[in-house]
């Protein structure tokens, strides 16, 4: 565990992640050999149990990866245990509405400017080793609390989601975006509305985030200065490259 937002910030440009939807140990130590920065655990299109969950999150940690995990829901029932077992962040998926927003991250926050608890016997606490300062300030000043905005109407609104108390971090979510809206990424008016939604961003001085699903989407948002890009994610990365080996070995045959 270490300061995950200074280590986005202070880089000379955005970091490289991808989702992980294997619940698996060596899914986990494979994406660190190639290289990507860090993972987000996929708890809402993926069957990551709580526990599973977190044991991804120490893994990606040990490898030298950032761990921030995508809650299932708007339940918050998952907020503490994910905090306490040391991730990096939590991403916030399908957020409509300011009052959404702000309920779920004031639950990132400790007491008495939040409502999270104290649970520093916790990992992310080093077991009760660790001093309370330490774990109180790594809880509020290095947590990313980002959330994902998917609909048309909420990125038109992102300034206002970006100057919220708890937020640090915004995500675009292209996918719901499409079905929405009908749109896909790469239609012009959608580029225009991705643009206007980083620029927002960093008007807010908040961190970005971008999904997409090649290397050279994922230059790209680099190149226009999003801050965590995410390229495809490991189920899709092993299925291309199964199915490339496959092919290439019956061709011709």
């Amino acid at each position: 565990m270490d300061k995950f937002i200074d280590r986005v910030r202070g880089g000379k440009r955005g970091i490289i992640g991808t989702w992980m939807k294997i619940p698996a140990l060596e899914t986990v130590q494979l994406l660190a050999h190639a290289g990507f920065e860090f993972v987000v655990i996929d708890m809402e299109h993926a069957p990551h149990a709580l526990d599973r969950a977190n044991e991804l999150v120490f893994a990606a940690q040990s490898m030298g990866m950032g761990a921030v995990v995508r809650l299932p829901d708007h339940t918050g029932h998952t907020i503490q245990p994910l905090l306490d077992g040391g991730a990096d962040g939590l991403l916030i998926p399908r957020v409509t509405s300011l009052d959404i927003a702000q309920d779920i991250t004031s639950r990132m926050i400790f007491a008495p400017r939040g409502l999270r608890g104290l649970g520093s016997t916790s990992r992310a606490g080093k077991w009760g080793l660790g001093s309370i300062p330490d774990y109180l300030k790594r809880g509020d000043e290095q947590c990313l609390r980002m959330i994902q905005l998917e609909d048309w109407a909420s990125l038109e609104q992102t300034r206002a989601f970006a100057e919220l108390e708890h937020v640090n971090g915004v995500f675009i979510g292209h996918g719901d975006l499409f079905l929405s809206s009908g749109k896909p990424a790469s239609d012009p008016a959608v580029r225009d509305l991705t643009a206007r939604m980083l620029a927002a961003t960093k008007e807010a001085d908040v961190l970005s985030g971008i999904a997409v699903g090649s290397p050279a989407e994922a230059r790209e948002a680099l190149d226009m200065g999003f801050s965590l890009v995410m390229v495809s994610n490991d189920t899709t990365l092993f299925g291309k490259a199964a199915a490339a080996a496959v092919a290439e070995t019956l061709a011709g045959l």
